[in-house]
């Protein structure tokens, strides 16, 4: 899950873990038909699938940014709110994936459209660790987990208080198997935001932390 932020100016999104089950499924190649409608069943004359549902939200909200962005090429508030949409939209199609195979893979090209959209911003103005820890969850789910971790550890250094960056760490690092690094990350998560009021999930970071520390086999988010 992310924090749906996409019409506040600075969103604070992160990750719940359970986005993992689609992790691998995300990244398959199906940039053919990522635009194309259908959920692979027929539907009444007039119904909207459930990928087109989903894209009828976001589109008007992206060509509106788009068209502001013709006359203001670097402003950064336009490019974050571009950013936060598609990051938006790549959420709700990763999460229909659960149940609608029509949509897997669909959420692909939005992640990429958002890493583009965060990387311009911070191009203009850098510091931000909302924008820059939204921009690291998109690098992780284009596949550059690495790029992601680097970049989220930046913003433990220049901003450490920030809760949100240690949760998503956690995330990436449990990616590539570094359970001690996980583990570390997610109780300083816990630390400086028990309640999750900055973002994040405290019950699944705890979950974690319990799993990767062999006290239980199995996390359910």
């Amino acid at each position: 899950m992310a924090l749906n932020k996409a019409q506040t100016s600075l969103g604070v999104k992160v990750i719940l873990i359970f986005l993992i089950i689609a992790f691998v499924a995300s990244f398959i190649p199906l940039f053919g038909n990522a635009f194309s409608g259908g959920n692979g069943t027929a539907n009444q004359p007039g119904q909207l699938s459930t990928r087109e549902s989903i894209d009828q939200q976001f589109q008007p909200t992206v060509a509106s940014l788009t068209a502001q962005l013709q006359s203001e090429p670097e402003s950064y508030p336009v490019l974050v709110s571009l950013g936060n949409t598609y990051f938006d939209w790549a959420i709700q199609l990763q999460q229909a994936s659960q149940t609608d195979s029509a949509t897997i893979g669909a959420d692909q090209p939005l992640w990429v459209a958002a890493k583009d959209a965060y990387e311009r911003a911070l191009a203009v103005k850098q510091g931000e660790a909302p924008v820059t820890v939204d921009y690291a969850i998109t690098l992780f789910y284009t596949g550059e987990t690495n790029a992601a971790i680097k970049t989220a550890e930046q913003v433990t250094k220049d901003t450490p208080d920030f809760g949100p960056a240690y949760f998503n760490l956690g995330v990436f690092y449990n990616a590539l198997g570094e359970a001690d690094k996980a583990v570390a990350a997610y109780e300083k998560y816990l630390q400086l935001d028990p309640d999750g009021a900055r973002g994040g999930d405290p019950a699944f970071a705890k979950s974690e932390i319990a799993r990767l520390k062999g006290q239980v086999t199995t996390a359910t988010p």
